[in-house]
């Protein structure tokens, strides 16, 4: 019988990981082919600028459509329109040519579908847990080991698939797995029932506004995930490419420092999901965070050793495996079941507000200041970033599962 409850929740897990794996190779393939067809640090941060602006846009506009349509609806057809739109790349490529605004206009439209698929496939995760019986934080816990385990295996794979295929063409693999997951989960995950609400559309959004304006906590993991989101954001798309492409000029280890957190962060996960249960959430957090941010910047910034690099990957992935389930976790027990679409929502937007800005700031920052001093920078202020759980103890603790509000209904799962 316990078998049978999972499925769906297994079925579930397969479909992310293929999504992840394909989104992790598209996210090395575009700054390599904007590298490799016009040298320009500066294009690759707009490519990402782009992307993740639409991205943050449609996660807040989005939100009470998925409400109105159903999670399940909005999942399976994101991942149908990013199939074709990550099709459409490749296509143009080998038939009129792929100029850089028409690429623009591509992940733009990447952005924008993928942010209602991303949020309506969260906003299925507490049933799915409901419906198996699972804890929520082993739960929440195996949904970051298959994004972990995505880096792992998409990574590398695609440092070697732009070396063979050509980084235009990777991203036509991404359609495939973009198609697979979303059939997956028509076929084998059940839907669930809609929220009921009456509000209309610009009532929807003003209740999840105010929700989020109430709760201290919520506004601090926002903010604090803006900032650390900006600066990973211009590590994944302009520094690790650049760093790699200044020091050793070879597309086939594009893969390795991203495989190798990836690493860490499942073998931390797999720990974590056995752990984390009984571990203090907020003590957790705010050392795995300190331990996980800045170490990989102050590397690249200090040394030009492979080898050395790989190990901080491995450590800083290891220490990070238990942040986004704590912070899924709390947030799931906070919210109402029926205000998760609104108010993460709008979470999600103010904690991706930086994301746009990161590969824009990231290769502007290279450009003017070069290397070395450009990846101190930011090394420093992911650093101070890290240590505000530490400063502003009296909110952070409210992680902490006696923390909880009394005004405030766990959700369901």
């Amino acid at each position: 019988m316990g078998q049978v409850r999972r499925r769906p929740l297994v079925a579930f897990l397969v479909a992310e990981g293929a999504s992840l794996a394909g989104n992790k190779m598209t996210m090395l393939a575009l700054p390599w082919l904007v590298l490799d067809t016009s040298g320009s640090l500066t294009r690759v941060g707009l490519v990402a600028f782009a992307q993740t602006g639409c991205y943050v846009l449609v996660k807040i506009a989005g939100a009470p459509w998925i409400d109105r349509l159903g999670r399940k609806r909005c999942a399976v057809a994101g991942g149908l329109a990013s199939a074709v739109v990550l099709a459409a790349a490749p296509v143009l490529s080998h038939s009129a040519g792929l100029p850089f605004a028409a690429l623009l206009v591509i992940v733009a439209a990447l952005g924008a579908v993928q942010s209602i698929t991303d949020a309506a496939k969260r906003l299925m995760v507490p049933d799915l847990v409901a419906a198996s019986g699972a804890p929520l934080e082993r739960v929440t816990s195996l949904y970051a080991g298959v994004e972990r385990l995505s880096f792992l295996l998409g990574t590398p794979a695609a440092g070697l698939l732009i070396t063979f295929l050509g980084a235009v063409n990777v991203l036509l693999l991404d359609a495939v797995a973009a198609l697979l997951a979303a059939l997956l989960i028509a076929v084998a995950v059940p839907a669930a029932p809609r929220p009921e609400s009456t509000d209309g559309y610009l009532e929807s959004l003003r209740v999840g506004l105010r929700y989020v304006r109430t709760d201290r906590l919520l506004l601090s993991i926002s903010a604090l995930l803006l900032f650390a989101n900006l600066i990973d954001q211009a590590t994944m798309a302009v520094y690790v490419p650049a760093w790699i492409k200044q020091v050793f000029d070879n597309p086939s280890l594009l893969g390795t420092i991203a495989g190798a957190y990836g690493l860490g962060a499942v073998l931390g996960s797999m720990a974590f999901a056995w752990l984390g249960p009984r571990l203090p959430r907020y003590a957790t957090f705010a050392v795995s965070l300190l331990l996980a941010g800045s170490p990989l910047l102050f590397g690249m910034a200090l040394t030009t050793s492979l080898p050395l690099l790989l190990g901080i990957c491995v450590w800083a992935g290891a220490m990070s495996a238990s942040i986004n389930p704590i912070i899924s976790s709390a947030m799931f027990e906070r919210v109402p079941p029926d205000l998760h679409a609104r108010v993460f929502g709008f979470t999600g937007s103010l904690a991706w507000a930086g994301i746009p800005l990161g590969g824009l700031l990231g290769g502007l920052v290279l450009d003017t200041l070069g290397r070395t001093p450009g990846l101190l920078l930011s090394a420093s202020l992911y650093l101070g970033v890290t240590l505000l759980p530490l400063v502003f103890r009296r909110t952070w603790r409210e992680l902490d599962r006696d923390e909880l509000p009394a005004a405030v209904e766990p959700a369901a799962a």
